[in-house]
């Protein structure tokens, strides 16, 4: 995790207390919002919830002045999607493809959830990028604050989460995509939980110290816990990619779009002004598909 930036000096553990009290007044809000919208499709239910929830993790964001008390949300708000459209369904919760689905999702939430909480450091500290909204943005970070760090992500993670609405509301049979799309979501957060545990042990072993990590997973991809990430939506995808509407792929793609071109630029940079020799590093690294240089190191053997 980057440097983060000093605000008040509460403790952790109270922080976390906000942050625990700010999602349950979030997902009571979003709850009680639904029947606002009657009769609706639940995809739009949902979705007016999500939105309902997300502003007021934005209010409790501007209280604190403190933009990652929203980091979390991305990771937990699929749990409580996938639970809440099971509950509507009639489905038996062993139902294999919904089972699979369910398991893979809190696996990868357990990670994320698990690894934000450990590299936070509460209420003191904000994640560097929102840091660097507010010195550029200046009067117009509320609204970058808002659009930017609050509702796009929501609106992007409620978009790949579409796919769990078709697996527990359309009569389908059992097919090998949806293996092959939980073998794809789980081996993105395996890469995602193997790349963070090789980062850590990198930052204790150099700690203080301006390095580049090039080993593990590293050495084959710039970025394997972002490739990780990106395989795990796309994996959802595949899951229902032949009964589900063709326009429920443009999730996955932008979820891309967004770390290819926006996430990952904005950290290379970053990095490039702090550690110059970056760049060789960029140079004979992967930018993101880890297995490209991982066949070319077999074949050459």
């Amino acid at each position: 995790m980057e440097p983060l930036i000093y605000k008040t000096n509460m403790q952790k553990t109270p922080s976390l207390v906000i942050v625990l009290i700010a999602y349950f007044s979030a997902l009571f809000a979003a709850y009680i919002s639904v029947p606002f919208l009657g009769n609706s499709h639940i995809i739009i239910q949902i979705l007016f919830a999500d939105i309902v929830a997300t502003i007021i993790i934005y209010f409790f964001s501007l209280i604190f002045k403190n933009s990652s008390i929203y980091d979390p949300y991305w990771s937990i708000i699929p749990v409580f999607i996938f639970i809440y459209l099971f509950l509507k369904s009639n489905l038996d919760f062993f139902f294999i493809p919904s089972l699979l689905m369910f398991l893979n999702i809190l696996f990868w939430s357990i990670r994320l959830t698990s690894n934000w909480i450990k590299n936070w450091g509460g209420m003191t500290s904000e994640d560097w990028r929102y840091v660097d909204m507010r010195k550029y943005s200046g009067k117009l970070f509320e609204f970058s604050n808002f659009f930017g760090i609050h509702l796009f992500p929501t609106l992007i993670v409620f978009a790949c989460c579409i796919p769990i609405y078709y697996v527990l509301n359309v009569d389908y049979l059992m097919n090998p995509f949806m293996f092959i799309g939980f073998f794809i979501s789980f081996l993105g957060v395996v890469y995602e939980i193997v790349s963070d545990y090789q980062l850590y042990q990198f930052r204790i072993k150099y700690q203080g110290k301006k390095g580049i990590i090039q080993t593990g997973l590293w050495k084959y991809s710039r970025h394997p816990n972002y490739w990780g990430e990106i395989l795990f939506w796309w994996g959802l995808y595949i899951y229902v990619m032949i009964f589900s509407p063709w326009y429920v792929i443009l999730a996955p793609i932008s979820m891309t779009v967004m770390f290819v071109f926006v996430s990952i630029p904005w950290i290379e940079n970053k990095i490039l002004r702090t550690r110059p020799n970056y760049k060789e590093y960029q140079q004979k690294t992967n930018f993101l598909i880890l297995e490209t240089a991982l066949i070319k190191k077999i074949l050459n053997k």
